[in-house]
């Protein structure tokens, strides 16, 4: 009798499938096209389509229910080279969730400059996610930076985080040394308002304000008055000369010398709709100030 119920019960067990770690059932792979672009940190970004899967078969980080892949183009129209971190400014926004972060990213960390790429950067989500909700905010918390959000769909105003520029016409003579016979002309072109410059990104309420110069030295001998962080300051809202934070103006300009092309850049608050440049009299006190639209 034992023999028997032992004989019966083994071949049972040889019909019976066990699963310590049943497979999740694949969710089919969802995509919603965007289409949208935005600016940061000098790149375009172009979201061109968001793909909601339980895996890609080119991503082997798998660390939630499911993933969202974003879709992206990046160009780099600017002469530098700019570096980013994804893991550090890119962020999914979804619906009562906190901010989510990058598992894998598959675009380059210096974008060239002149150039465009493909790629795709992977989220973690939990399962049932409607694309449409979803927004890409770009930019660090951390430091401060002024966030760019891309929604997927609904309402996007592109136009706020473009840079503009306020073309000008202030002719500057500038004596140096202070009283001497020479003469500097400085020609301010423009004014160009940026939310970032040469990959950096601005600070939130800031923006860069560049001075667009073309400089001429009608005097028959060659005249240095040093860098544009020596003697050109940016004034706002009434308060202290601010000097600037970079500067492509030579040191010194040869005689006879016309349209010498080069560009002071500042940091101040955003929004502002006039600025004062202060050309600051050198080894003395004091200098002269002129006030124009932007």
């Amino acid at each position: 009798m034992l023999a028997l119920v032992s004989s019966i019960a083994l071949g049972w067990l040889k019909n019976v499938k066990f699963s310590i770690n049943p497979a999740l059932t694949p969710i089919p792979t969802l995509t919603f096209n965007v289409n949208r672009t935005a600016t940061y940190a000098g790149l375009n970004y172009n979201v061109l389509n968001v793909q909601y899967a339980t895996s890609f078969a080119d991503d082997g980080i798998q660390s939630s229910p499911a993933i969202v892949r974003l879709n992206m183009k990046v160009t780099n129209p600017s002469t530098d080279q700019i570096s980013v971190i994804y893991y550090d400014i890119a962020r999914l926004i979804a619906p009562k969730l906190s901010p989510i972060s990058p598992t894998n990213v598959s675009l380059s960390v210096g974008p060239k400059a002149g150039t465009s790429e493909t790629g795709w950067i992977d989220f973690p989500v939990p399962s049932r996610m409607r694309l449409d909700t979803l927004k890409l905010q770009l930019g660090s918390k951390t430091i401060g930076e002024y966030l760019v959000t891309i929604p997927f769909s609904g309402a996007f105003h592109a136009d706020s985080y473009r840079d503009r520029t306020s073309p000008q016409s202030l002719d500057i003579n500038y004596y140096f040394p202070h009283n001497a016979p020479l003469v500097l002309t400085y020609h301010l072109s423009s004014v160009d308002i940026r939310y970032s410059y040469r990959g950096s990104q601005v600070k939130a309420g800031q923006q860069y304000y560049v001075l667009n110069f073309s400089v001429s030295n009608p005097n028959g001998v060659k005249v240095s008055p040093g860098y544009g962080y020596d003697y050109v300051r940016f004034i706002y809202n009434g308060g202290s000369p601010h000097p600037p934070i970079d500067n492509t103006l030579p040191y010194g300009f040869n005689a006879g010398v016309k349209g010498v092309n080069g560009r002071v850049a500042f940091v101040g608050p955003a929004g502002l709709r006039s600025i004062t440049i202060d050309f600051l009299v050198q080894y003395g006190s004091g200098g002269s100030e002129y006030t124009v639209s932007i």
